[in-house]
């Protein structure tokens, strides 16, 4: 394709990690270079010694950095290892756009979104697919519930959460490369820093290609995706260990008091380690102690009476047992409590 040689897309850098690429991969690399990107990285993560004459033929064209790892060390440390090349090697240039080798990505779509992150004032872009009836289901179905838990869990919906074509101003790079993750994990920790730090991220339609049933990717569908899940999980961690410090709370003040208002706030004593991990862990709060505070027991009080007129009333006129009726409560109103400090106590937002 023909571009402009005024676009900018000098000033952008393309990394494409590879383990064990189709031949393809050469004409990808021959594509962006035709199209004036500043620089291609290409790093061969661990790929087999048949692919040696591949990776050559690669290197020799212009500008393009091959980088090589000796085993395969996975996809998020591939891409740490290419940002570091891309921040201390090309400093003349403004954006890093990362690529998946299988070919999934047509060059036409990542000239896109290089000229979207041209055009945005510092935001990440990301080149987001459409899951159509044709695309493989393990990839459909994937996405789907990655796609809600990851709203749940960050509050921004995205179309596309694991999406490989993502476009990254210079500004934001360092910091991705102290994120935990050295496998396929690490792209989904990438997306929900992001958010957390209150990026907005701008998603461009692409093209959906499945080239075989996707047959050359490496992403195990169990093993990955647990890890992926994983990732998202932990941001819940503190609220479940609130939750069982609350329910112990509960528990011993009823024994003693058999009284329903009593035990749960003395239950509610679990709040200050669930705002103390949730401000530096999870949300990742840089706002002032004191407003995250009062919001916070604001929320606190208001869950509060929840639980307790919700258990009172299952307890008293349905006859439930009182701790079944408190863990059933509490796991609902969990979810209420975690919205409400990702949007209201722990505010952590950018302009865009």
């Amino acid at each position: 394709m023909t571009v402009d040689p005024q676009s900018g897309l000098e000033s952008c850098a393309v990394l494409i990690p590879a383990r064990e690429p189709e031949p393809s991969l050469t004409s990808i690399v021959s594509g962006l270079i035709d199209a004036g990107f500043g620089a291609v990285i290409v790093l061969d993560d661990g790929s087999s010694a048949g692919c040696r004459p591949l990776f050559e033929s690669v290197a020799c064209l212009p500008r393009v950095h091959f980088l090589q790892h000796a085993v395969n060390l996975g996809k998020g440390r591939a891409l740490k290892t290419g940002i570091n090349n891309f921040l201390s090697q090309l400093p003349e240039l403004t954006h890093l756009l990362t690529a998946d080798a299988d070919g999934q990505h047509l060059v036409a779509d990542i000239v896109r979104v290089a000229q979207a992150a041209l055009a945005a004032n510092g935001q990440v872009i990301l080149g987001v697919r459409v899951f159509a009836a044709d695309v493989p289901l393990r990839s459909r179905f994937g996405n789907l519930l990655t796609r809600q838990v990851f709203a749940l869990v960050t509050g921004t919906k995205l179309a596309d959460t694991q999406t490989g074509l993502r476009a990254f101003p210079r500004a934001v790079l360092a910091d991705l490369m102290l994120l935990e993750g050295e496998r396929y994990e690490y792209e989904m920790t990438v997306l929900a820093h992001l958010c957390r730090q209150g990026n907005r991220l701008v998603e461009v339609p692409i093209e959906t290609v499945y080239l075989d049933g996707n047959k050359s990717s490496h992403f195990d569908p169990i093993r990955d995706s647990m890890r992926i899940y994983f990732v998202l999980a932990r941001f819940y961690l503190s609220s479940i260990l609130a939750a069982g410090i609350d329910f112990a709370g509960f528990t011993l003040a009823y024994a003693i008091t058999h009284h329903v208002l009593t035990s749960v706030v003395f239950g509610r004593l679990s709040s200050l380690v669930n705002f103390a991990l949730n401000k530096k862990f999870v949300f990742q709060s840089h706002g002032s102690v004191k407003g995250a505070l009062w919001r916070y027991y604001l929320l606190v009080v208001g869950i509060g009476g929840l639980s307790y007129g919700s258990i009172f009333a299952l307890h008293t006129y349905l006859n439930w047992n009182v701790f079944v009726a408190k863990f059933t409560v509490d796991v609902l109103l969990s979810l209420v409590s975690f919205s409400m400090q990702r949007t209201f106590v722990f505010r952590n937002r950018r302009e865009a």
